[in-house]
C-alpha cells in the first residue's frame, strides 16, 4: 500500500464509518481487513502506514464533524505554515440626499485585517508491543478514538473563545437567566434577526428542550408543536429560527460531565464571513509520528493538529449568547 492520502478508499471508508455516514460494506470490510493485517505484521513499514491512515481518517472525520463551526465563525482551512489575514468590516458606504447636479460626499469600505495565535492539540498513545503483535491492538478503535477527543477539544476551545469574550456583555448580544426566559432570550433573538436570512439557534439537547414552553399563544400550544416534541423531543422551529441540536456526549469514563457547557445557547445569523468577528483557523492536516522505544519495545504514536481561535473587535458581534444559569457550570 503506496501513496495514501486523504482521497483514498480506506481514508474515506473509515471516516464515513465513523461519522455514521453511507458507506460501502464491502469497502469497509476490506478497510478493517487491511488494517488488522498491518498490525499483525508490526514492521516499521506497516507500522507508519497504519499511523499514516489514522491520520488522514481523523482530519477527514474533523472535517465534517466541525463543519457546523462555519455557521458561527470565519473559517479558513491552510497550508501548515500559512498565516492569513482575517477581513473584518468596520465601515460601509453611505448615500446622501443633496441637490442635483451637487457633489457627492465620499463614503469608505472599511476593514481591518487579524491573524490569529495558532496552538497545537496534541494526542500520544503507547501500546504495548505484544498486543500489537498478537493482533490485539484495535487500531480501528484508535482511529475511533482520536477523531472523537481532537473533536472535543477543538469545539471546546470554540466555546471558552466565545465565553470569555461575551460574559458580562449586556442584551442583544448576552443574557442570562434560571431556565430560558422569553423576556430575555426573545431580544437575542430579535437582534440576530435583524442581520438578514434566517437565524439560527443551537445548544445543547437539555436546554433547547426549554424552547416549547416558550411557544403557548394566549395560554395554548399548536398540536403540531405536540406532535414534534413527542416525535423528536425538540421543536423543530422557533420564532421563525431553526433549532439545531449539537453532540455534547459524555467526556471520561466516570460521572456525568459533558463535553460542553449544557447552559449556553448560540443564536446564529445568517452573516458573511466579512461581518463574523469569531475567527478560527486549522493549519495543515493531522501531522502523524511514531517510535518504538528499545526498553520496553512499546510503540508509541503522536498524532498534532494546529488550530487557532479569536474573537475580532469590530465593534458589533454578529452572535449572541444566552446561557441558562440552571444548567451552565461556567
Amino acid at each position: 500500500m503506496s501513496n495514501i492520502n486523504k482521497r483514498s478508499v480506506i481514508i474515506e471508508t473509515m471516516s464515513k464509518a465513523t461519522t455514521n455516514k453511507k458507506y460501502d460494506e464491502m469497502d469497509y470490510e476490506s478497510s478493517v481487513k487491511l488494517i488488522k493485517e498491518l498490525a499483525s505484521n508490526p514492521n516499521p513499514m506497516n507500522l507508519y502506514e497504519l499511523n499514516q491512515i489514522v491520520a488522514y481518517s481523523v482530519d477527514t472525520i474533523l472535517d465534517t464533524r466541525l463543519k457546523y463551526i462555519e455557521m458561527i465563525a470565519e473559517v479558513k482551512r491552510t497550508d501548515f505554515n500559512e498565516r492569513p489575514k482575517f477581513k473584518t468590516k468596520t465601515e460601509g458606504i453611505k448615500a446622501y440626499w443633496q441637490a442635483i447636479g451637487g457633489t457627492a460626499d465620499r463614503s469608505k469600505v472599511g476593514h481591518k485585517y487579524s491573524g490569529l495565535d495558532i496552538e497545537e492539540l496534541s494526542a500520544m498513545p503507547v501500546a504495548e508491543w505484544a498486543e500489537i503483535a498478537a493482533g490485539r491492538y484495535d487500531f480501528v478503535e484508535l482511529l475511533r478514538d482520536t477523531a472523537n477527543e481532537f473533536e472535543i477539544k477543538a469545539a471546546q476551545k470554540v466555546q471558552s473563545t466565545l465565553y470569555a469574550g461575551y460574559e458580562g456583555l449586556a442584551a442583544p448580544i448576552y443574557a442570562s437567566g434560571n431556565g430560558v426566559i422569553a423576556n430575555a432570550f426573545d431580544p437575542l433573538l430579535t437582534a440576530m434577526q435583524r442581520f438578514g436570512g434566517r437565524a439560527a439557534i443551537i445548544g445543547d439537547y437539555e436546554a433547547l428542550q426549554k424552547l416549547p414552553n416558550l411557544t403557548s399563544i394566549q395560554g395554548r400550544t399548536s398540536d403540531n408543536i405536540i406532535d414534534e416534541v413527542n416525535s423528536n423531543g425538540l421543536i423543530g422551529t422557533y420564532k421563525g429560527a431553526p433549532v439545531i441540536k449539537l453532540d455534547n456526549p459524555y467526556v471520561g469514563f466516570q460521572g456525568y460531565e459533558t463535553a460542553l457547557d449544557k447552559g449556553l445557547i448560540y443564536i446564529v445569523p445568517a452573516a458573511s464571513d466579512d461581518l463574523k468577528t469569531l475567527k478560527v483557523q486549522f493549519a495543515g492536516d493531522v501531522v502523524p509520528m511514531q517510535e518504538q522505544t528499545i526498553k520496553d519495545r512499546s510503540y508509541t504514536m503522536r498524532f498534532d493538529k494546529h488550530m487557532g481561535a479569536g474573537l475580532v473587535d469590530a465593534g458589533r458581534h454578529t452572535l449572541a449568547i444566552y446561557k441558562d444559569e440552571t444548567l451552565s457550570t461556567l
